[in-house]
């Protein structure tokens, strides 16, 4: 018979029984109920028993199912062991506060009786002098302290009224001023507390007096001071010192409420220290401290039921007519619950400070300080980077002539800039804020994946900016290259200097794009070797199945280095011919007479004639009639290019005297004189325009004809060589009678 788990788990029940004591017959047939067996497995026990080898295995069964059990417990334990222990002290604190109320329950029921017996003790003439004699010396070190402070506030505040007169302009100079006024207000706290400590020092009072005294000299000292540091950040005097924009109702307000809590929880709880050394039962002390610290919170609450709307206002941000803010969704959420979370807080913090957690309230309060410093001084920097960043960068005069452009194209990052800013004080705010809360975040960036990520994160913003400052450095020289003059020539750039200035800054905007886009995907972990492989199998593809576009682009290469075209000339392209537009290392785009707009790839052109390189002819041919002298018609078309260069806009483009070449062609009904202008590029048709009318206005002068093609009319010849009679007849004219025609 084999030992299974539920034998030996009942085997181990009745050994732990047995062994405790020996069993008598009822209290065996009890446990034998509880651990029921069979005859058979009793006997089988037995033998086991008594075999010293089957004993030593019972006893390892038994050593080995007590160690699974145990393991098997112990999480189920530590798991209860800790919701009781959390039940058993908030049950403790629970009871704590009970009887602490009970006895003061008591002790006010018991106080018509107190009161009688502390009446019957004063008129014990020892007691009423003792008594006397404690309040005196308490009333002559308040009073030493309270004179000296008036005997210092008097010719401060004077100081203060004159100075407060005068305006103060600048922020800094503001806090400057305030930082005065707060050191003034100190001194007289300082005088009240070397007063009176000193008097105290001298009179020497008993112990619990001593330690009485001390307590309302603190709660003074620091109340005091709490009101100081209150002035100085609200400022509600003095509004045109103020370091926050508000208006004198809400600083005002605001001042109030930090004295009507300073003054009530700081001397509420002196008090009852000063209660507690006197005698004061520390059930009753700590219930009374509860009581202060719920009328602390109860006020808090108040304050924040009044001012539901306008913080939640001020939380949302964007008001009507305001372009939306950042997160305007979840602010506006936020603003119509922040009082309840606000409210649930300070309820949380209170239970936690009553159930008397240990260091619970002193961590919650710290960490809230420092949770609000933090967020305080991230709106700070806020405000002060929309101030830096929001008026925008301005150079001198001097630098924005020598370097056109560059202040618009540093203005264009500013809002990058902003924006990177904010978001490193929005991370470091967050991280700070849960490290107060206990949340370790910065171990997690000061090592393992969070500094791999800082690394990768400083590395891609490097490699942004080292693009971008190359970027902007080639495209501000190029711009300014441009702008310039030739210095040899005097003249503005060429239009071949600006084309290929002009694609290869746009080259080099593709390489920078392509090579930091590469960078920054390799710091982000992703193996770039693929994808260089890749490019390369795409290109050598690309250019097997792209050959055209390839002879675009070397074409167009040749072109531009050859200086064929510029933008702005005029040239012929084929059947094409126009003004050239644009040039692109692809193509080239050219608009003719009547507008029409032509893009030509490069590899389509098989040759450039260029009308206006260096400078442009006009080649007229001017025909005269047979019967007129051609050396004078010569002459007097000289005569009219030099009338030509005297015209007004056209005579200074006209670069040499009109060249006539002499008698070109007999033609059939004139002769031809051929001849040129030359000009500056692009004003030959303007020239010939001019040319031409003059021309005709000359040639009516002087009576030379410009013939235009004649019709002969032949009525043909007879046999005999006569030819037939025709009759003309003229309109207009008197016939004689008889006749219809004359020949």
């Amino acid at each position: 018979m084999q030992l299974t788990g539920g034998f030996i788990r009942r085997v181990l029940l009745l050994v732990l029984m047995v062994a405790v004591r020996p069993l008598d017959a009822a209290e065996t047939a009890e446990v034998a109920e509880q651990a029921p067996l069979s005859s058979r497995q009793i006997q089988v026990l037995i033998e086991r028993l008594e075999d010293e080898a089957q004993r030593k295995q019972l006893i390892e069964s038994l050593r080995t199912l007590a160690a699974v059990d145990a393991q098997q417990a112990e999480p189920q334990d530590s798991v209860k062991s800790a919701a009781a222990d959390a039940l058993t002290a908030v049950s403790e604190r629970i009871a704590e506060l009970a009887g602490s109320a009970s006895l003061l329950l008591g002790h006010l029921r018991d106080l018509p009786n107190t009161l009688v017996q502390w009446a019957t003790a004063l008129r014990d003439p020892a007691v009423r002098a003792r008594w006397l004699r404690i309040i005196g010396r308490l009333f002559v070190v308040l009073a030493a302290g309270f004179a000296a402070a008036a005997l210092i506030a008097w010719p401060i505040r004077r100081a203060r009224r004159r100075g407060d007169r005068q305006p103060v302009p600048g922020l800094v100079r503001r806090l400057v001023h305030l930082l005065g006024r707060l050191l003034l207000d100190i001194l007289p706290i300082a005088a009240f507390a070397v007063a009176a400590y000193g008097v105290l020092t001298v009179i020497d009072p008993r112990q619990e007096t001593r330690l009485v005294a001390l307590a309302l000299i603190n709660a003074s000292i620091i109340s005091r001071l709490v009101l100081a540091v209150s002035a100085f950040l609200f400022a509600p005097d003095a509004s045109h010192l103020r370091l926050w924009e508000t208006s004198d109702e809400t600083a005002n307000y605001v001042h109030h409420w930090v004295k009507r809590l300073a003054l009530i929880s700081i001397y509420g709880f002196f008090t009852l220290q000063a209660a507690l050394l006197l005698g004061l039962k520390g059930a009753v002390y700590q219930l009374l401290l509860h009581l202060l610290g719920a009328v602390v919170v109860a006020l808090l609450l108040v304050l924040i039921a009044q001012n539901r709307q306008k913080i939640g206002d001020a939380i949302a941000g964007s008001r009507e007519g305001e372009q939306p803010r950042p997160l305007a969704p979840l602010r506006r959420g936020f603003a119509r619950i922040w009082h309840v979370v606000a409210s649930l807080y300070l309820v949380v913090i209170f239970g936690v400070w009553a159930m008397q957690v240990e260091h619970g309230a002193v961590f919650v309060l710290k960490a809230t300080l420092v949770s609000l410093a933090v967020i305080a001084l991230s709106v700070l920097l806020f405000r002060a980077s929309d101030r830096v960043f929001g008026t925008g960068l301005r150079l001198s005069d001097e630098l924005r002539n020598s370097l056109p452009g560059l202040e618009a194209r540093l203005n264009r990052y500013f809002p990058i800039l902003q924006w990177l800013l904010k978001g490193v004080i929005a991370v470091v705010a967050v991280l700070l804020i849960a490290d107060a809360w206990g949340i370790d975040a910065l171990s997690w960036f000061a090592e393992g994946s969070g500094k791999v990520l800082i690394g990768a994160t400083l590395n891609i913003l490097l490699i942004l900016g080292i693009a971008i400052v190359l970027w902007e450095l080639s495209s501000g020289a190029i711009e300014r290259f441009l702008a310039s003059n030739d210095p040899d020539t005097g003249a503005s750039r060429s239009p071949r200097v600006r084309t290929l200035l002009a694609v290869g800054r746009n080259a080099l905007l593709v390489i920078l794009t392509v090579v930091s886009t590469l960078m920054v995907l390799s710091e982000l972990g992703i193996n770039i070797a693929p994808l260089l492989a890749g490019a390369g199998v795409v290109g050598l593809a690309i250019g097997f199945g792209a050959q055209r576009l390839v002879q675009d682009v070397i074409t167009g290469v040749f072109i531009l280095f050859q200086d064929l075209m510029a933008v702005g000339d005029v040239v012929k392209l084929g059947d094409k011919g126009g003004v050239v537009e644009a040039l692109s290392i692809r193509t080239v785009r050219l608009r003719d007479l009547s507008g029409t707009v032509h893009t030509i790839p490069f590899s389509a052109i098989e040759g450039v004639s260029n009308l206006t390189r260096d400078y442009s002819c006009h080649v007229f041919e001017i025909g005269i009639a047979y019967r007129e002298d051609v050396a004078s018609v010569i002459e007097l078309i000289k005569q009219i290019g030099e009338e030509l260069r005297q015209e007004p806009e056209i005579g200074e483009t006209v670069l040499e005297p009109v060249e006539v070449f002499g008698l070109d062609a007999l033609g059939d009904s004139a002769v031809v004189i051929k001849g040129r202008i030359k000009v500056q590029p692009g004003k030959q048709w303007a020239a010939g325009r001019t040319f031409y009318r003059l021309v005709k206005q000359r040639f009516d002068e002087q009576g030379i004809e410009i013939p235009f093609p004649h019709q002969t009319i032949y009525f043909g010849q007879d046999k005999d060589g006569s030819a037939p009679p025709a009759f003309v007849h003229l309109a207009g004219m008197p016939q004689p009678a008889g006749n219809e025609g004359s020949t």
